[in-house]
């Protein structure tokens, strides 16, 4: 008897999941504060598990162009309009806002020319959104010569923040959200002009091909609700 339960436990275990039961969301790693608690809220509410993969854009995308497996994107919407990929109807998140920040103990960096900041962070313009916003400011505003010896260009903005958390740089640039997301581990930061890089729409787009359509279509819904549009506002956007 115990040998047929152990049995009939490990088929059970082996068979996958139903669609509709598990929904897989592929988002920028800037957005992962706000995401997982969205995803969180929504797995109390529905039942669903919602799993998450994060990365810079250019894996995001990479991730949903080959796995097959994902069923929602969340990411600035021009950015992933124009990837090639088969996207269906999207739901706005809310604006992204790009800010400098800077280490736990220090000042704040009033010039940024200043030979009292030696390093300043930034994502990858080609790969990660915050990246190309950075990118687009310092031209903007005439910085991008004065700095380029001192930008140190990493991948995604939650490496910005290990950097300016561990104080191995003196500035770092990402987006509100992930500033907002450990206070305490940063000395402050600041928002930058926002007429010196193009806005920046944060949406949450189904994949056409969907392993779980009518899930993705629940979740961008649960978007809509009062609870979800606390928990974004709560993050920056």
């Amino acid at each position: 008897m115990k040998k047929t339960l152990l049995t009939l436990l490990l088929l059970l275990l082996a068979l996958p999941a139903q669609a509709g039961d598990t929904l897989l969301i592929a988002s920028g790693a800037g957005y992962k504060p706000v995401v997982d608690a969205l995803a969180d809220a929504y797995a109390k509410k529905s039942g669903a598990t919602v799993e998450r993969i994060y990365g810079n854009m250019g894996q995001v995308i990479g991730q949903a162009k080959t796995s097959g497996k994902v069923d929602l994107l969340i990411g600035e919407e021009g950015f992933l309009r124009a990837a090639s990929l088969p996207l269906a109807e999207s739901a706005a998140l809310g604006r992204g806002r790009l800010v400098l920040a800077w280490p736990k103990g220090k000042d704040e960096p009033a010039d940024l020319k200043s030979p009292a900041v030696a390093r300043i962070a930034m994502p990858d313009p080609e790969r990660a959104i915050y990246g190309k916003a950075a990118a687009q400011y310092l031209d903007a505003s005439g910085l991008r010569e004065p700095l380029k010896d001192k930008l140190l260009v990493v991948g995604t903005v939650p490496q910005v923040f290990t950097y300016l958390a561990t104080g191995e740089v003196d500035a770092g640039f990402m987006n509100l959200t992930q500033a907002l997301a450990a206070p305490d581990q940063i000395g402050g930061y600041r928002e930058m002009d926002e007429k010196l890089y193009k806005p920046v729409s944060i949406a949450c787009i189904r994949m056409e091909n969907s392993p779980s359509p009518d899930a993705a279509r629940t979740f961008a819904e649960f978007l809509g609700t009062d609870d979800a549009r606390t928990i974004i506002a709560a993050h920056g956007l």
